[in-house]
């Protein structure tokens, strides 16, 4: 997914993270995302649309908060659709109006004998393994809901190649063990990110059936689904995915006078309003204290207790996350 923000947001977003480090530089910003100077001046200037990845970092460095921003979220690739309708406008002007169906119908025929005469016929549709309803196809399901993306014709998850190639092959091995289908891993390394591959039109339907919407996951109301609802274990494991791709643990740091405190926060962030409900009613559910304002786009857990519950009850399987959680726990002093 892509955000993009107005000018005035833009101005705020990098001021307030150029502040919070320390007067960064754009060189020493730049290489937190592992890109070139230009790339983030393209992004702080608006002329490119930047990763959702990129944007939840950017507003956690500056320490505010997503609901102080104006943006439109935008699916990968967004631009192809607009390019490609200017090149059959100015095709039309050239050669006319090449959709009938008479010239379809065509180069229809033209095609099959092309194909016939290479041997390069169309194969049948790829069959897959159908899993039941399980706690890994769950927590696939939190995975997709997080970073994931359905086409008509592709599955994929966008991830950051630096802190989260672990779990990348983690999901590409859940998927291929799931449906017994070929998963690719493709590596971005001008933006940072990989992408976890699976090329199946029965895959699609499947995980569509499942609850994963095709398309704009926030238009089309994402939602937590019903099946998973129904067990605790389900939800378990479905949390877990969603906070492995978009929930982070944090050390919050606050002074009171001349004393300073350090506390784990554990947040998930969704920009979908009924799934932010449904995280909510799931995390009190197992037992948990969730906080989350009408205004914010995160859910939070802040008793010291909990999060620990949750790294030993719930766990995770993204290691980035299990490292910092050992890491902070070493900062902040003995809870009880």
């Amino acid at each position: 997914m892509r955000i993009r923000l107005l000018e005035k947001d833009l101005s705020l977003l990098f001021l307030k993270t150029k502040t919070s480090q320390k007067n960064a530089s754009l060189n020493k910003l730049a290489s937190l995302f592992n890109v070139n100077k230009r790339t983030l001046i393209n992004w702080k200037r608006g002329k490119t649309t930047m990763p959702e990845y990129v944007f939840k970092r950017l507003v956690k460095l500056s320490r505010l908060e997503s609901h102080n921003f104006s943006f439109k979220i935008l699916p990968e690739f967004w631009h192809i659709k607009k390019a490609g309708r200017k090149g059959a406008y100015a095709r039309m002007k050239l050669y006319g109006n090449i959709g009938t169906p008479e010239g379809r119908k065509k180069g229809g025929l033209a095609s099959i004998i092309t194909h016939k005469k290479n041997n390069t016929l169309f194969n049948n549709i790829k069959s897959i393994k159908r899993p039941q309803k399980s706690e890994r196809l769950a927590e696939l399901l939190g995975i997709l809901f997080g970073d994931g993306h359905l086409s008509a014709y592709q599955a994929s998850i966008t991830t950051n190649a630096k802190t989260d190639k672990e779990h990348a092959i983690f999901t590409q091995k859940l998927i291929a063990e799931l449906f017994r289908i070929k998963v690719s891993l493709k590596l971005r390394k001008k933006m940072s990110v990989v992408d976890i591959i699976a090329s199946s039109r029965r895959l699609v339907k499947f995980l569509n059936r499942a609850g994963m919407p095709i398309g704009d996951k926030i238009k089309n109301n994402l939602t937590v689904p019903s099946w998973i609802k129904q067990k605790k274990i389900y939800k378990k494991a479905f949390i877990r995915g969603l906070f492995d791709t978009d929930g982070c643990i944090y050390l919050d740091k606050h002074r009171i006078k001349s004393k300073q405190y350090k506390h784990l926060g554990w947040a998930i962030t969704s920009y979908a309003s009924k799934l932010v409900i449904d995280i909510l009613d799931i995390l009190k559910d197992l037992g948990f204290s969730p906080t989350n304002r009408a205004t914010q786009k995160s859910v939070y857990l802040r008793r010291q207790e909990e999060i620990h519950n949750y790294f030993k009850k719930i766990k995770t399987n993204n290691p980035k996350h299990g490292n910092r959680f050992i890491k902070f726990i070493g900062e902040v002093p003995k809870w009880s």
